[in-house]
């Protein structure tokens, strides 16, 4: 590669006005030098996340020549590394773009995954401002810019072979179709304390078909790369994914998973992510930690009451902001109302009824340290009568009130 950085700032420039589309260019530090994007993208609240997350995806260890294509949260995006015999340089980045309009089914997912901790008007803005366009053109546009920088012609045939060979993307080779594949990068150790606290809860409660949402929209929040040296990111991966798992062993244990089980299961994860040197293999192994850790708390789960019971519990945990009334459990589960109860405080140890209000006492108690709705909107979605009564239930099993819980859990999370 023989190309200045003065001509370097003048290509990425050309490719953003031509394509409206953002264009960065990070050095081989995981700096970013230039950047290139419309004014209404840079001014929203998501922006710096979305942007100071994408150099994870460039590094040195990379030996690839060519484009290559990654996604995350319906976010499409390819990066050009730049090399000179043999030494990187860094890469040129760009995007973000969608293949169509996000979708409210989307927005809603991404709502959910973090319990309504984003703020749903500038997340749509900022789907909004990134430029739509379709696989191809963004394919095309990765061949422009790897031949303005190498001067080297590709077959369109055989970036996508490369490419599916690849774990960031799937590609369909027979409709020559980038098919771009979500990111699993900013897990709970890259992100503000809200996300983690909802990923540790999935573990805690062993929530297997709720870990996928936080994988595919992890990306999502007010979040920092968290890296400890600039200057040696695997080294700071691996610190920060044997923190997480630390963390992720923990929440195992208080959903009941035996503490020697646990920690010999962390002791082999961290074992096995010393000996790595890939961070895609880093990422993968951490994930595939974390789903161990809560499939095994599923289990125990699964194992600890009748089928009756286990699907009892699984509705109400899914319908806490709905109505759950005992007649429309014991259809569910073909038995009689009062058979249901007497068998459920058997297993359980509490009415149905108890068990229905601490879960829902519990729910109430994630939102009001990980969002700004008042009391009046909580009590509401979660079904409580009236505001009164849900104060009255809340300190029932807290000792505090509502208004109280949240001040004090505002000023550790400060402290912190």
């Amino acid at each position: 590669m023989e190309i200045s950085k003065e001509d370097l700032h003048y290509i990425c420039q050309l490719i953003s006005e031509v394509h409206q589309i953002p264009v960065y260019y990070v050095n081989q530090f995981g700096e970013f030098e230039y950047e290139f994007s419309r004014s209404d993208l840079r001014s929203n609240p998501y922006y710096a996340p979305f942007k100071e997350q994408m150099s994870v995806y460039t590094y040195k260890e990379d030996p690839n020549d060519f484009p290559i294509f990654f996604s995350n949260s319906n976010l499409n995006f390819f990066f050009v590394n730049l090399k000179k015999s043999d030494q990187y340089l860094g890469s040129i980045i760009v995007g973000p773009s969608l293949d169509s309009a996000i979708s409210e089914e989307n927005i809603t997912k991404i709502m959910d995954a973090f319990k309504g901790n984003i703020n749903k008007r500038n997340l749509i803005e900022y789907y909004q401002a990134v430029p739509i366009m379709d696989h191809q053109q963004l394919l095309t546009i990765s061949l422009m810019v790897y031949y303005l920088i190498y001067h080297q012609t590709l077959d369109k045939g055989f970036v996508l072979q490369n490419n599916n060979a690849l774990d960031l993307v799937v590609i369909d080779s027979e409709n020559l179709d980038l098919e771009l594949s979500k990111g699993r990068r900013n897990f709970i150790f890259h992100s503000n304390l809200s996300y983690e606290r909802v990923l540790l809860d999935y573990v805690k409660n062993g929530r297997v078909d709720k870990l996928q949402d936080i994988f595919d929209y992890s990306i999502v929040g007010e979040a920092e790369l968290g890296l400890l040296s600039k200057r040696n990111r695997l080294r700071s991966e691996k610190n920060l994914m044997i923190t997480g798992i630390a963390l992720v062993c923990r929440a195992a244990i208080e959903g009941g998973l035996h503490e020697e089980t646990a920690f010999t299961l962390s002791d082999i994860y961290i074992q096995q992510l010393e000996e790595l040197g890939n961070l895609k293999a880093i990422l993968k192994l951490t994930e595939e930690a974390i789903k161990d850790f809560t499939k095994r708390v599923y289990q125990l789960n699964e194992e600890k009451y009748s089928v009756a019971i286990t699907a009892c519990q699984h509705y109400i945990y899914n319908h806490l902001y709905g109505d759950i009334t005992l007649d429309h459990l014991a259809e569910l589960c073909r038995l009689s109302p009062n058979y249901l109860s007497s068998l459920f405080k058997k297993e359980v140890g509490i009415p149905i009824s108890e068990y229905i209000q601490r879960h829902r006492v519990d729910e109430a108690k994630k939102l009001l340290v990980l969002t700004n709705y008042s009391i009046s909107e909580i009590s509401t979605w979660l079904n409580f009568n009236d505001q009164s009564y849900f104060i009255k239930i809340f300190k029932k099993y807290t000792g505090l009130t509502p208004k109280l819980f949240r001040n004090v859990h505002s000023s550790e999370n400060t402290s912190t």
